[in-house]
């Protein structure tokens, strides 16, 4: 009986060893699976060579340079100036009526736009809402560039009589009486504006009629006073707005996959129809020559035949911007910025004509491009497919001599691309939405609008 029962054990044993060593086959077949499934050969669409990957990698926005300090504006990095330009930002004092802010129409949960064609304030604009999240980035502002800094840019809309309507004096009245110790801190004595002989209220030299008599008949240091107060102003939003930047989509993380060779990754980031999209993008359709580098843009003006909204008031695009630009008591040259004149070489050189500046307009980036429909300078365009029909069959930009000084420059030829095609396009754009990138608390109202309250 003893005998048997070693035996018994012997045999117990060895059936053990062999499980074991079966199990340890097992796991060693699944290992292999698992390698050979990441070293797995890519279909067709997949392959790229080292080169290639190396031109994708340089729409990354890993290849997205540090922001470069701002020449024009000494307080365009510190903290305190973009907790106050948050505060100015979602501020409705700053209009005519104390009802309408800057986040009216750069609405966070839209991509700082506002989803609609034409922009709406005391009445609707000639220009759709652009995204100002990685605006930073760009020399020039607005779609024709008629600004050449985000600080200059703020104080357009804030004066626009279709937009917030409000008078510079005004501005400077409501830091005076709200935001006074902050502005202090930021940039020195504020002046005692709230005399109202020598500071009417309506008065700015962009209003009508009777605003601008008022502004003319200001003494000469007191319009210096609130030219500088709106100019600092200005400051503060740039301050906040260089706090908004995108933030990585799934592009970014598939280029980085094709670059570590992990195959499995590079299957389940792209699906073949996102591959086939960005091999037209950065190829026949010819996209990458303007949309290009880790923001999908060069933030340059083009022409490229986008049908006018109204035949008979022709935007003339950046051929009539740079004059303002040049023109602007708020550019880089003027006495409100901090750059020295070597400093603005963009506004030195400035082209300031010829036929290509022609209803050109700014090349958006293509970042989140799927989140900030409708589409062009005027909202012309409802969806990414009415854009992409547009470039695929593209008509010559409308001419009128009475209107225009030559016929426009035309930047485009026809893709001809089939419905297949466009639709992979389509899905390509489509995987560039990543967000923003920012702290969460740029993205909402602050707690408080008035600044002096926590001094």
């Amino acid at each position: 009986m003893l005998r048997s029962t070693s035996i018994y054990k012997k045999i117990k044993r060895r059936i053990f060893l062999i499980g074991l060593a079966c199990s340890g086959l097992v796991v060693a077949a699944l290992s292999w699976m698992a390698i050979a499934q990441s070293e797995q050969t890519l279909p067709e669409a997949y392959q790229f060579t080292q080169d290639e990957i190396q031109f994708l990698k340089g729409f990354t926005l890993a290849q997205l340079p540090a922001l470069k300090s701002s020449d024009t504006n000494a307080v365009a990095d510190l903290p305190e100036a973009a907790e106050w330009g948050h505060q100015l930002f979602f501020d409705t004092r700053l209009s005519k009526f104390d009802h309408i802010s800057c986040a009216t129409c750069h609405q966070p949960d839209k991509y700082f736009t506002d989803g609609i064609p034409l922009a709406v304030g005391l009445a609707t604009a000639a220009r759709n809402t652009p995204t100002i999240v990685g605006a930073a980035y760009s020399h020039w502002q607005f779609w024709d560039g008629r600004k050449d800094s985000l600080w200059s840019q703020a104080l357009g809309p804030i004066e626009d009589r279709k937009e917030q309507g409000a008078s510079r004096v005004k501005v400077a009245r409501v830091i005076a009486q709200s935001y006074s110790s902050v502005y202090e801190r930021l940039f020195g004595v504020l002046p005692d504006v709230n005399d109202e002989a020598r500071f009417p209220l309506e008065a700015t030299p962009l209003g009508d009629e009777v605003a601008q008599a008022l502004w003319e008949g200001m003494a000469p240091e007191d319009r210096d006073h609130i030219n500088r107060i709106f100019s600092n102003v200005g400051k503060a939003f740039e301050a906040y707005q260089r706090q908004l930047k995108p933030a990585p989509a799934n592009f970014d993380a598939f280029v980085e996959a094709l670059e570590q060779g992990d195959n499995k990754q590079v299957l389940a980031l792209y699906s073949e129809q996102e591959v086939l999209g960005m091999r037209l993008f950065m190829g026949r359709a010819n996209c990458a020559s303007c949309h290009n580098g880790p923001l999908f843009t060069n933030f340059e003006f083009h022409n490229v035949g986008i049908p006018e909204r109204d035949q008979m008031a022709v935007d003339l695009g950046r051929y009539k911007g740079v004059k303002q630009l040049a023109g602007d008591s708020f550019n880089c040259m003027s006495d409100f910025s901090d750059a020295k004149p070597e400093q603005c070489l963009e506004i030195r050189y400035l082209k300031t004509e010829g036929k290509e500046l022609v209803g050109a307009f700014k090349a958006p980036s293509l970042r989140n491009v799927a989140l900030t429909a409708p589409y062009m300078h005027a909202g012309q365009f409802e969806t990414l497919m009415d854009v992409i029909a547009h470039y695929n069959k593209p008509k010559p930009p409308f001419f009128d001599p009475k209107q225009q000084p030559n016929r426009p420059h035309f930047d485009i030829l026809p893709l001809r691309l089939t419905e297949e095609q466009q639709l992979q396009l389509k899905s390509f754009l489509e995987s560039l939405t990543g967000g923003i990138d920012s702290n969460p608390k740029w993205l909402s109202p602050p707690g408080s609008l008035t600044a002096d309250s926590k001094n």
